[in-house]
């Protein structure tokens, strides 16, 4: 009997119904505490005692160092994985934005997400623990994220790896971060990676697009999460609308090429739809990826549902052949 094959579509579309670990995810997640019930602190500490089953399985690396990055207001924790099949220098390199809504999530829950990348790529990958809000605010995330890339740059010799095949990537709110630093790169003359890799992004903090009400509950990321998010990372409610946050409405021509992933049942789904169009129009080589049977990050739990992996490897793929041309 052959496997069934795993659906995926150009433009953001859903399934009639959740693949089957899928459903099962979301099924357990709306069980459990929801975090708007929580602080910051206390879903932290539940999501760090309960893990995650299915997360994906670990990988061989044949490196793994936790490094203290400099940056303008202190430092930052980076992870660089070398994978077995990686150049030892001038090799080509990912920096990775983890998700988590800029509240929660860290480089130890997204350890082994990074280490497929690695793999996958046979790439570097350097897994950023920036600072979380409410501490820290969205603005203040984008600059940190912005000094590690420019700290790559600078500090590529000694990490081993070639500063024209840097690319970027970021998961749900990291692919928001992902977003920031290139434009950064853009406005500030700064040479842009030459990749990027968005996954079920987040690029309107206003919520307005209808995936955000049709998927409200019931599939992992809820409406009220998405708002518990905001009201802990904006400065203030209006900040929402901040043209520096508007990302659909930015200049987004000479942006590097990307490959961007959406899952059907997501409620970012629609805005990373948008966010692909906007870059289309822009003149940006594009690949979109739409899971349609999937749930926001999927990825994540690919040790159980198959697209996750099948996702990883695409990722592995893109970044391949975008860094070795």
């Amino acid at each position: 009997m052959t496997e069934k094959s795993i659906p995926t579509a150009s433009r953001a579309e859903r399934t009639e119904v959740l693949e089957a670990m899928a459903q099962k995810v979301a099924d357990s997640a709306a069980r459990l505490p929801q975090i708007e019930e929580g602080s910051p602190e206390q879903i932290r500490a539940f999501r760090k005692e309960r893990g995650n089953p299915f997360a994906p399985a670990a990988r061989e690396m044949r490196a793994v160092a936790d490094i203290m990055v400099p940056i303008e207001r202190g430092e930052v924790k980076v992870r660089h994985y070398i994978p077995d099949n990686a150049a030892v220098v001038d090799a080509p390199c990912c920096l990775f934005f983890h998700g988590g809504g800029y509240v929660i999530g860290d480089i130890d829950e997204y350890d082994t997400v990074a280490q497929h990348i690695a793999a996958n790529s046979g790439c570097h990958v350097l897994s950023v623990d920036y600072e979380l809000a409410p501490a820290n605010k969205i603005k203040q995330i984008h600059r940190d994220g912005f000094d590690v890339y420019r700290w790559v740059l600078e500090n590529h010799a000694s990490l081993g790896v070639d500063p024209e095949r840097l690319a970027v990537a970021g998961d749900s709110a990291g692919g928001n971060l992902t977003v920031a630093v290139t434009l950064a790169c853009k406005a500030k003359g700064i040479a842009a990676p030459k990749f990027q890799v968005l996954l079920y992004p987040s690029v309107d903090p206003n919520m307005g697009f209808a995936s955000v009400d049709e998927f409200a509950t019931g599939h992992l990321l809820t409406k009220a999460g998405m708002n518990w998010f905001r009201g802990h990372y904006l400065e203030s409610p209006q900040q929402a609308a901040d043209a520096d946050l508007a990302f659909l409405s930015h200049d987004l021509t000479d942006l590097p090429p990307a490959l961007v992933i959406t899952a059907g049942f997501d409620p970012l789904r629609d805005e990373g739809q948008a966010y692909v169009d906007r870059l289309q129009e822009s003149g940006v080589e594009v690949e979109h990826v739409c899971y349609p049977d999937q749930i926001h990050a999927f990825v994540s739990f690919a040790g159980g549902i198959k697209a996750g992996d099948d996702a990883l490897q695409r990722i592995g793929a893109a970044l391949r052949q975008a860094l070795n041309s």
